[in-house]
């Protein structure tokens, strides 16, 4: 399975030299809303600029850390039937999108840890002091989020055998993400009611509940019931993807390829 990985692995970075153009404009679509975003914030409140100013650059890594566009894929592949080619493979197709998902984050990754290094030294905001126990939470809580977005996404990819467009089924849940998950705002800045729902949604643990970590917004014990959940809707999301797999093939009438 290692050298398997490794193949795949490969295979997509030479994709994603290949359409590095398409990719850089991805990259640099994905930060404009957080950014926006940060701006007004700063103007409604500018006594908290820094505090803004560090969470949304927060959300930009952790959304990107977390990111996941399967379901759009998915949703063209099973209409037009080119999904046929990966049914008749003797790796299962999710390891496809696993080395995609992989191979694009590290790229992200070796972008913006820099950029953010040169910033810290120019804008003291950027600045942050923490533990190396802390960190560690930090990057667990980015893992776990990457796992329930990338699930989501695929699960709802595979409801493709049952319905066109799933990307209108996913797209209404990225609505309830942007508020719910911290994108829009910090949670602590939701109405209580919200608050109380977002901690036993899954939209918190994909990008609110990393930078809570990283901001010291939460306890220990809040982070502690906050990995028992995100676990919770990991495994819940791994059996919705099995089923609805098993179930798909035997639903699959696509032609093509």
């Amino acid at each position: 399975m290692i050298r398997k990985y490794i193949a795949l692995l490969r295979m997509k970075y030479v994709e994603m030299l290949a359409y590095r153009l398409a990719t850089i404009v991805w990259m640099t679509g994905a930060i404009v809303q957080p950014l926006i975003t940060m701006v007004v914030w700063m103007n409604i409140d500018p006594s908290q600029s820094d505090a803004f100013i560090f969470y949304f650059m927060a959300v930009i890594f952790v959304e990107r850390m977390t990111s996941a566009w399967d379901v759009w894929e998915l949703d063209h592949e099973i209409r037009d039937g080119t999904f046929s080619n990966y049914i008749i493979r003797p790796l299962h197709p999710i390891h496809w999108a696993i080395a995609e998902n992989i191979i694009y984050k590290v790229l992200f990754l070796v972008i913006l840890v820099p950029i953010w290094t040169v910033a810290a030294l120019f804008v003291p905001a950027l600045r942050f002091d923490m533990t190396g126990g802390q960190a560690l939470l930090f990057l667990t809580a980015v893992l776990v989020g990457a796992a329930l977005r990338f699930l989501l996404s695929y699960a709802c990819g595979l409801l493709g055998f049952w319905i066109t467009k799933v990307t209108a089924v996913y797209s209404l849940l990225e609505v309830i993400s942007l508020f719910l998950s911290g994108r829009i705002a910090p949670l602590s800045m939701l109405p209580p009611l919200l608050q109380q729902w977002s901690v036993f949604l899954p939209f918190r643990y994909m990008i609110g509940f990393p930078i809570d970590i990283i901001t010291g917004a939460i306890n220990q014990k809040e982070i502690m019931n906050g990995f028992w959940i995100a676990f919770i809707w990991v495994v819940l999301f791994i059996i919705a993807v099995q089923w609805l797999w098993k179930a798909g093939l035997k639903k699959n009438q696509a032609v093509g390829g």
